[in-house]
């Protein structure tokens, strides 16, 4: 394996042109560790330090964030490499707010249980809801996903139109396989929604219970 030190930045853009995105996917788990800075993955994703800044304090991309001024992030190649394949399919999920590049706030971290999540979390996460949607049918409308979720039609229309949760439009309808759908519920879009659906507010508070057993037993 290649010191990461060797990875010359300045030629990056010019190799991934030439690459498919899993060529250069495998090229950065090659050449570099097993966990990199925030200085190294902006570089990598080719995206601004503002915009690196904004993935990982959102926990977007996860990390492991000291809270120090320098050398804040650490942040696995793994994961950047999955953000890199998951922007490709999904853009608008990993998107700014419009205000964000206007102002000098920080982003607030999407911690809805209190800290970032971890894979082994997700699979919690991810679980817990394939029990809820047990009875539910393999493929999904509009109108069942707001009765499993708690939003109004409308908002699940608009996570399908702007690719947020995938869905297949057929006959002028949306049909949401419910495989997307546990994609989409334990994603962190989901789960960094700030007004939240009472039936949204109540499965957290059970989740929170899964994920924080010593907790609930105070």
């Amino acid at each position: 394996m290649h010191p990461a030190s060797a990875v010359d930045h300045s030629n990056l853009r010019r190799m991934v042109c030439m690459m498919t995105t899993d060529e250069y996917c495998e090229m950065i788990l090659r050449d570099y560790p097993e966990y990199i800075s925030s200085d190294q993955m902006y570089r990598i994703c080719h995206i601004s330090k503002r915009t690196c800044r904004y993935l990982l304090e959102t926990g977007l991309v996860p990390n492991i964030d000291n809270g120090k001024k320098t050398r804040r992030f650490k942040i696995k190649t793994t994961d950047v490499v999955s953000y890199l394949n998951d922007r490709e399919n999904n853009p608008l999920r990993y998107k700014a707010p419009d205000d964000y590049y206007k102002t000098d706030h920080k982003a607030e971290p999407k911690y809805p249980f209190g800290r970032p999540l971890t894979s082994d979390d997700i699979a919690v996460i991810r679980a817990f809801y394939q029990e809820r949607f047990r009875r539910f049918p393999d493929v999904l409308t509009i109108s069942q996903i707001a009765q499993i979720t708690g939003y109004c039609k409308n908002s699940v229309v608009k996570w399908c139109s702007k690719k947020i949760l995938r869905a297949f439009f057929i006959k002028q309808k949306y049909k949401v396989p419910k495989e997307y759908l546990l994609d989409f519920v334990s994603d962190s879009y989901f789960l960094g929604i700030t007004v939240k659906s009472q039936k949204h507010i109540r499965y957290n508070k059970e989740i929170k219970k899964l994920l924080n057993p010593e907790s609930s037993c105070e």
